[in-house]
């Protein structure tokens, strides 16, 4: 890190903080200021290297404070990422936060996709290039979270519905070509907060290039974003219309991992979800 800085950095006091299930997050406290950290193990160093990634990516496009990403570095039993501390203890503006999201969203890609591959949580989330949006969705989120259902025990209740959720896929992402906008990819309420200005604050996040309604959708899941905040980003950039019936799909994504993730508590949701969708097939 100190190579990074280009001068001595030395830790003065280490403070455990909340930050997740996966690593485990510090405050550290340094002759420069203080610095956050997070630390996971050898085994799940890619997670954190695509983090590193993705933060620079999200910060160069310079629209929502997203915090610096100083170092990632690997060591025999743990991988750590070094980023700047910020101090999240300011109030809610989510109206803000809809401005600068669609601002975001207007930073747009060759293609749907990236250039690397990353995480969504602790799940592996493939970003191959695809030229129609909705063999994208298919093939690299749909298709890949379904098999993992299966895979982990769950294909008596779910296998049954993969060739019925294509051809929804099909149906409602057919004629949708949106721009590829540069996209958080797990913005939930977690995953937000407000610096004591009111500025708001992204992070932990799982980037590629789509449809920005996916965003949208996530944060209407597991609520936490107030009025202003849709009115503001509706204000900014319309969403199109179709929206209320793909966001049914797109959190499907986020609703299968979750079961992936941890367990079958999730079942009945990702169940629900399907026969949502399925009067639109």
């Amino acid at each position: 890190m100190s190579a990074v800085m280009g001068q001595m950095v030395q830790v003065r006091q280490l403070e455990r903080v909340s930050g997740g299930d996966i690593c485990d997050s510090f405050k550290a406290q340094t002759n420069i200021g203080p610095l956050f950290v997070k630390r996971c193990s050898a085994q799940d160093g890619g997670l954190l290297q695509a983090e590193f990634r993705n933060l620079q990516l999200l910060r160069a496009a310079a629209e929502i404070c997203v915090p610096e990403a100083i170092s990632v570095s690997f060591h025999e039993n743990d991988t750590l990422l070094v980023m700047e501390y910020l101090d999240l203890a300011g109030n809610t503006h989510d109206g803000q936060l809809g401005r600068r999201l669609a601002a975001l969203h207007r930073h747009t890609g060759p293609g749907y996709g990236l250039e690397y591959d990353n995480y969504i949580g602790r799940t592996f989330q493939r970003n191959t290039a695809e030229e129609t949006w909705s063999a994208f969705w298919w093939n690299n989120r749909l298709l890949p979270q379904l098999q993992m259902v299966c895979d982990q025990g769950f294909s008596n209740a779910i296998e049954k519905y993969i060739l019925p959720l294509n051809e929804v896929c099909q149906r409602l992402l057919h004629n949708h070509q949106p721009v590829p906008s540069l996209l958080h990819g797990d913005l939930w309420s977690g995953n937000k907060g407000y610096l004591e200005d009111a500025t708001p604050v992204i992070f932990d996040p799982a980037c590629y290039f789509g449809d920005r309604e996916t965003d949208v959708a996530l944060t209407e899941l597991f609520s936490g974003f107030d009025a202003e905040f849709y009115r503001e980003y509706q204000q900014a950039w319309p969403l199109d219309e179709g929206y209320p019936h793909r966001k049914l799909l797109y959190n499907l994504y986020h609703l299968l991992n979750h079961l992936n993730l941890f367990g079958e508590f999730y079942l009945a949701s990702c169940l629900q979800q399907i026969q949502y969708l399925q009067p639109l097939k």
